[in-house]
């Protein structure tokens, strides 16, 4: 194992971002500014330090096999079966980077900020890891370019000589009066959520302050030690630790915490208005985005991911349309899409887990009508990909091929279905769909039943793992 290691925290749910973030694909796995998604800029920026081999990434169980396969499927992954917050997802994974007897330097960082000045960030990574791998816990404090109630506070010892200056308290997010008042007296810098500590350091101050945690995490390394795979550990007793996040764990008590001041354009991305701070702008002072059309607009987000915003003397206005849900807010209000959020979770609205479009490690499936006892979806199944060997007790499925070729099986029989040919699903037969060809798969399929969730599927065999 290499000397310094990285560790992504990629299981937030970024609701903030609806409605292009959803619970099966959150922000972190979305390509908001570039080519990138915000996990993949994350890994990149880290280079030359710290190479994609040496970085791992703590993320849900079930995003692994879901909508962010493609994202992570080359990567070292720590999965969580559960949420349990920041502080038992870096002791697992600190632990983890001790398994073998290293003591590597460990960056833990969140998968979902973005960072515009990468040569500012390397340098204060220099100076974090130097104090480091001098025992210290060491966090990133960004300068404050204005008040801010969105973000926690660290107030600094400002005095001291060297680089990295000893951290007096940290503040959670305040009103508007004190983030104005922190600023006049100085001394304070926006709370980054970043990190750099020895994994044995960041796991003496654990035991010490938190010893709920030390004992799951003791008896997940004795069964380590007894041979049992570490995931399958994690996927059993993960659960048993505390929910508690590292600042109200450990730093906030402990007084071997220092902190890098840094400016170095960050943003947690944490609101539609922190994407237009971010976003490119027109001569008009519009983010502009997809396919828009903009007259006598000004200082507006327009986003659009697949129909046309036609927009009309707009000022100060955040507008989002994704195929099957459209935001729109004042500027200023977009935190309160969060209000949005707790209006679907009683409502039960699919609009707040999937997309209509809706990846799989296999290809993706598009939602092109759903009615009262049918559904119709466009599949897509990538060359040398297969769906699960799976079957339904509520509803029947009709295919028809539209592009490359389908191996099917159903039952005992396994045949083929060429370009403008069918087949057909009875209710509870077992069956499969697999690409054999060069070529993407794609077909329709027209479901027909009294129930036609995405959980009337009993799995027999799957290549990717899922129950």
């Amino acid at each position: 194992m290499h000397k310094y290691q990285a560790v992504v925290l990629a299981g937030g749910s970024g609701t903030r971002l609806w409605p292009m973030s959803r619970q099966q694909l959150p922000k972190q796995f979305l390509k908001l500014t570039g080519e990138d998604s915000l996990l993949a800029a994350t890994i990149s920026r880290l280079s030359p330090k710290i190479k994609q081999g040496d970085v791992w990434v703590v993320t849900n169980e079930a995003h692994a096999t879901g909508e962010a396969f493609s994202e992570l499927d080359h990567l070292h992954t720590i999965l969580e079966p559960c949420a349990r917050d920041t502080a038992p997802a870096i002791a697992l994974a600190a632990a983890l980077l001790q398994k073998d007897g290293d003591d590597p330097v460990m960056l833990v960082l969140p998968a979902d900020h973005i960072i515009q000045d990468i040569p500012a960030f390397h340098q204060a990574l220099d100076q974090a890891i130097a104090a480091a791998e001098q025992g210290k816990l060491v966090t990133f404090g960004i300068v404050p370019e204005h008040p801010d109630t969105g973000f926690g506070y660290i107030q600094a010892e400002m005095s001291h000589a060297d680089t990295a200056l000893p951290v007096k308290r940290f503040t959670e997010k305040p009103d508007l009066k004190t983030a104005k008042t922190f600023l006049d007296e100085g001394g304070y810098f926006w709370n980054s959520g970043m990190f750099v500590w020895k994994a044995s350091v960041i796991l003496a101050e654990l035991q010490k302050y938190q010893p709920k945690i030390d004992v799951v995490l003791q008896a997940m390394q004795q069964a380590w030690v007894e041979g049992e795979a570490w995931q399958e550990v994690v996927r059993h007793q993960f659960k048993d630790m505390p929910s508690i996040s590292i600042d109200y764990a450990v730093l906030e008590t402990s007084d071997n915490v220092v902190m890098v001041p840094v400016s170095m354009g960050w943003s947690d991305v944490g609101s539609w208005d922190a994407v237009f701070d971010i976003a490119d702008k027109d001569e008009a002072n519009n983010a502009v985005s997809g396919h828009v059309i903009a007259i006598d607009c000004e200082h507006s987000l327009l986003r659009s991911e697949s129909r046309l915003i036609a927009a009309v003397g707009l000022r100060d206005i955040i507008a989002v349309e994704t195929p099957d849900a459209i935001l729109l807010c004042p500027k200023g209000e977009s935190q309160r899409v969060r209000e949005v959020v707790a209006a679907l979770k009683h409502t039960s609205g699919t609009e707040l887990l999937e997309h209509v479009t809706v990846k799989r490690p296999w290809g993706s499936y598009t939602v092109l009508e759903n009615a009262e006892g049918y559904k119709m979806k466009r599949i897509v199944v990538e060359p040398g990909a297969s769906l699960s060997l799976q079957r339904h007790q509520h509803r029947s499925e009709h295919w028809i091929v539209v592009s490359g070729t389908a191996t099917v099986t159903r039952n005992d029989d396994v045949f083929t279905v060429a370009k403008n040919e069918s087949t057909y699903i009875p209710i509870g037969e077992k069956h499969r769909l697999a690409n054999k060809g060069k070529i993407p798969l794609q077909m329709i399929e027209v479901q027909v039943g009294e129930y036609l969730g995405e959980d009337d599927i009993e799995r027999f065999d799957d290549i990717y793992g899922r129950e």
